[in-house]
């Protein structure tokens, strides 16, 4: 029988050694068992190494691990694996390894999506060390079985799980115990086998002792936060996790909304209120608010730092208020309340970078005209040497108002300045799609060197260290091109996208064409953010410059 020659096995492979593959660790830790219940092999670090011995084995380049710790499986929304998920979109690895499938998820259906649909239409090699799969390997039906029974045992174990875990908890929160993560401030957590404890904390207990009679004596939210801040004392989260009762220089400020939600809290009154938030991952529910009939109330759960009397005086004190309120009075009935902040997220203070809260105005001879308006939390309790930065929310419709005529005058007709805009964004696509044929020309004459090489080879005109020398210089080149067709790739994606984004947002614009006061989602596309300044001034950025989109566009 002919023997197989070693140079055509080399041939054979020299398309498979030239594949760069540039790879992401996904590792996760589940947030449905304790630190006492996970098992070592499931550790981040032991995820790690297995995913990176495998890589080291396959000549593959790890360039980031990705990790989501104490986050379900089912839950696909996690930060790293969308961080991973844009990375792959963005070109920037074409490889997922991980140790086993259900770190990667627990929930079939999608993980069947990904792995049969998503991931072959990227392009990407998935690789689960433990299942033995490996994409760019052949796979055969058996394989692909074990894959599917594994993917749906996964999912049943996360359900079931999920149910038992509930149950548990519940169970707990009916007995008195704390199942949150972050006790209220004024307490701490003890913890034992049955469960976790509220006990007094007396290092912050006569902060929280003073919070209440201060309220008792007729001093406002606002006024109480103040006071704290004179004080110095370090707010809850701060001391939480530092453990200071003192502020510093840089940490936050206390504010009337921190003091409004203990003052409601029941939790000082040595009662607890939980399961305020439920879901249930066995039926598919995301976490949710659930009915007041639904919470889980537990009296005498914890020694209380005041009497329920005093705490149902607040309460009943803030009704009354609430109630004699100007907007609860019936001659403040006022038809105009527009209750939608449609600005949410874009007014920026200029001096903090922060962002303005809307507020709501009463004014008039009678009190019977109001108006919304953009503000610092100068008057939450703060005591900071900020400068006031107001700016009113009409006046910001009105300058919308204005800058989109503006712009609308600067073009001609909505079609042809589309057309224009797309016309430009392709003209670039275009120079970098030649730029990529001129890059795989490239390649093909590499191939060709490297069969002239194998060809003088086989005749015995080189011998084998030459033929290997330049099979590897031109490998390098290819190397070299290929990055270069993939940061082009990305290049191209990005225009289309821009392309995109800048026909929608000319649509928009003209859809905004004489609307006095936009709704909050056209506000949204055509705006990036708007900037507050002192005296009352404000610059309104938008998501494209008129300028540049028209430049080059004039009707020939």
């Amino acid at each position: 029988m002919a023997r197989t020659s070693k140079r055509y096995i080399e041939k054979k492979n020299e398309k498979t050694e030239r594949k760069v593959f540039k790879a992401g660790i996904y590792t996760r830790l589940s947030n449905e068992r304790t630190e006492e219940w996970r098992e070592k092999s499931y550790s981040i670090e032991t995820q790690i190494l297995s995913c990176k011995e495998y890589a080291l084995k396959e000549n593959i380049d790890v360039l980031e691990v990705y990790t989501d710790y104490e986050y379900s499986g089912t839950n696909f929304e996690r930060p790293s694996f969308q961080n991973m998920m844009q990375d792959i979109r963005d070109r920037r690895i074409n490889c997922i390894i991980i140790r086993d499938l259900s770190r990667l998820g627990r929930e079939y259906l999608e993980m069947g999506r990904l792995i049969d649909k998503v991931f072959p239409f990227l392009g990407v090699r998935f690789i689960s060390v433990n299942d033995k799969l490996d994409t760019v390997k052949e796979t055969d039906s058996k394989k692909s079985f074990e894959v599917t029974l594994k993917n749906i045992i996964n999912d049943m174990y996360a359900k079931d799980i999920s149910v038992k875990i509930k149950t548990s908890k519940h169970n707990r929160a009916r007995n008195g115990y704390f199942i949150g993560s972050v006790p209220p401030y004024g307490y701490k957590i003890k913890k034992s086998k049955e469960g976790q404890k509220l006990v007094i904390d007396e290092n912050v207990r006569f902060i929280v002792e003073e919070m209440f009679d201060l309220t008792l004596q007729g001093k406002s939210q606002y006024e109480v936060a103040k006071h704290f801040n004179e004080k110095g004392y370090a707010p809850g989260m701060i001391y939480y996790k530092t453990g200071r009762v003192y502020r510093e220089d840089d940490d936050p400020e206390w504010n009337k909304g921190t003091i409004s939600k203990m003052l409601t809290n029941p939790a000082y009154t040595g009662t607890l209120v939980q399961g305020v938030k439920q879901q249930n991952l066995a039926k598919g529910i995301k976490q949710h608010f659930v009915d007041e009939s639904q919470h889980i109330i537990c009296e005498n759960a914890h020694e209380a730092i005041i009497s329920k009397e005093v705490h149902e005086r607040i309460l009943r004190e803030r009704r009354e208020r609430k109630k004699n309120h100007v907007f609860s009075s019936p001659m403040h009935n006022f038809e105009n309340r527009d209750y939608e902040n449609r600005f949410k997220g874009l007014v920026i203070n200029n001096n903090t970078g922060k962002e303005l809260n809307r507020r709501t105005r009463i004014y008039g001879k009678n009190r019977d005209r109001l108006y919304y308006s953009f503000q610092n939390e100068r008057f939450s309790g703060s005591i900071k040497p900020e400068k006031s930065v107001f700016i009113m929310e009409r006046d910001l419709d009105q300058a919308i108002s204005d800058k989109i005529s503006e712009f609308i005058m600067k073009t001609t007709s909505k079609t042809k300045f589309v057309n224009r805009i797309k016309a430009r964004f392709n003209k670039a696509i275009d120079t970098f799609k030649k730029d990529i044929e001129n890059l795989k020309r490239k390649n093909l004459n590499e191939e060709n060197i490297i069969q002239k090489a194998y060809e003088d080879y086989s005749l015995g005109k080189i011998d084998r260290d030459e033929y290997l020398l330049k099979r590897e210089i031109a490998q390098s080149h290819m190397a070299t091109f290929d990055n270069e067709i993939s940061a082009i790739e990305v290049n191209i994606s990005k225009l289309k996208k821009e392309r995109l984004k800048s026909t929608k947002w000319i649509n928009d614009l003209y859809a905004s064409k004489n609307l006095e006061k936009l709704p909050g989602d056209l506000i949204h596309s055509l705006i990036e953010k708007i900037i507050v300044y002192d005296k009352h001034e404000f610059e309104i950025v938008f998501k494209f410059n008129i300028d540049n989109l028209v430049g080059g566009t004039s009707d020939e």
